[in-house]
C-alpha cells in the first residue's frame, strides 16, 4: 500500500514539475512577431535570425498581396494576427491607404528612425527600387534615358503593373514644367505604349534578348537575367524610383516588438549587402548631377 502511495506521490510531483515548466515556457512560445508582406516569404525569416536571437522572439512571415491584406485587416479589425505590413511598391501603399495604421512612439531620444522617410498615414519608406534599363552588350539598342523608349526603341517588361509608378513620375514632371503642354504628356505616354512589345520568357538555352524596362528588385529576382554576364544593367542619370514601405498594424499584439524591429531595420538601412537580399537600394541622397528626388507623397497622389 505504501509503495502505491509513494508511486502516486511521485507521479503527482512529476506532473507538477512538468506543468511549471510548460507555464514558464509559454511566454517565450507566445513571443512572436507576425509580418504580412507582398514581397517577403516565410523562408525569408532566416534573414532576421540575428533579431530573433537577440530579442528571443519568433519572426513569422505571411505572404499575401496588398489587396488581401486590406481585406483581412478590414475583416479581422483589432483581432488581426498581423503586427506589421511590409510592401514592395507605392501601389501597395495606395491599396492600403484607407487603413489607419499605428503611429510610432519611441521612448528615448537615442532610439530614432533616422534612416527612414515617413510618409502620410504612418507609413515608413525603408528602401528604394529604381526603374532600370537592361540590354545585351552586343545589342544595337542602347538607350540611356527613359524618354528614348517612347521615341527610338522597342522595349518589353516582365513587370508591367509597377510601370504605373513610373508614369506617375512623368505626370509629376510635366505638371511642374509650365512650358510643357498637356499634349506633350500624352505624346510621351502614348509613345511609351506604342513602342512596347510582349515580353518573352527566356530559357537556359534561349535567353531573353530584348531591351527591358523593369524595377531593380524584379531584375534581381529574375535569376535568368541576374546571372547573365552578357546583360548590361543601366540606372539612367535621372532615375525614377518605386519604394519599399512598412507600417505597424493598430493595436498590434506585440507593439513593443514592432518598435524593436524597426530599430533593427534602421541599423541595416545603409547596409547594401543586407538590402540586396530583398532587391532594395538604400534611401541615400543622390550625388549632385547623378539624379533627382521626387517626393513619394506626390507620386502617391498621382496614382489611380
Amino acid at each position: 500500500m505504501d509503495k502505491i502511495k509513494n508511486l502516486f506521490f511521485l507521479v503527482f510531483l512529476m506532473g507538477g514539475l512538468v506543468a511549471c515548466s510548460i507555464e514558464e515556457a509559454q511566454p517565450l512560445a507566445h513571443k512572436k512577431l507576425v509580418i504580412a508582406s507582398d514581397f517577403l516569404y516565410p523562408k525569408d525569416a532566416r534573414y532576421f535570425g540575428e533579431f530573433a536571437k537577440d530579442n528571443k522572439v519568433q519572426v513569422e512571415i505571411i505572404h499575401m498581396r496588398a489587396d488581401s491584406m486590406d481585406y483581412r485587416l478590414k475583416k479581422d479589425g483589432y483581432n488581426t494576427e498581423f503586427d506589421m505590413v511590409f510592401v514592395h511598391s507605392l501601389l501597395s501603399v495606395k491599396q492600403l491607404e484607407n487603413q489607419a495604421f499605428q503611429a510610432i512612439q519611441l521612448d528615448f531620444e537615442e532610439q530614432k528612425l533616422d534612416q527612414f522617410n515617413q510618409i502620410k498615414k504612418n507609413w515608413f519608406l525603408i528602401g528604394r527600387d529604381p526603374f532600370v534599363l537592361t540590354y545585351l552588350k552586343d545589342s544595337l539598342e542602347k538607350p540611356t534615358t527613359y524618354r528614348e523608349l517612347s521615341t527610338d526603341y522597342l522595349w518589353a517588361s516582365p513587370d508591367l503593373a509597377s510601370l504605373e509608378v513610373m508614369k506617375a513620375h512623368v505626370r509629376y514632371q510635366f505638371q511642374q514644367n509650365k512650358r510643357a503642354k498637356k499634349n506633350g504628356l500624352k505624346k510621351w505616354l502614348r509613345g511609351l505604349k506604342d513602342h512596347r512589345v510582349n515580353y518573352q520568357e527566356g530559357t537556359k538555352t534561349s535567353p531573353n534578348r530584348q531591351l527591358l524596362l523593369m524595377k531593380y528588385s524584379a531584375y534581381f529576382k529574375n535569376k535568368e537575367l541576374d546571372r547573365s554576364k552578357k546583360r548590361v544593367l543601366l540606372f539612367p542619370p535621372n532615375v525614377y524610383n518605386d519604394y519599399f514601405a512598412v507600417a505597424v498594424v493598430p493595436q498590434a499584439r506585440n507593439y513593443e516588438m514592432t518598435k524593436s524591429f524597426l530599430l533593427f531595420w534602421n541599423e541595416k538601412a545603409t547596409n547594401k549587402q543586407f538590402l540586396r537580399k530583398f532587391g532594395m537600394k538604400p534611401l541615400i541622397p543622390y550625388k549632385k548631377g547623378m539624379g533627382f528626388y521626387i517626393s513619394p507623397i506626390e507620386i502617391l497622389d498621382l496614382l489611380s
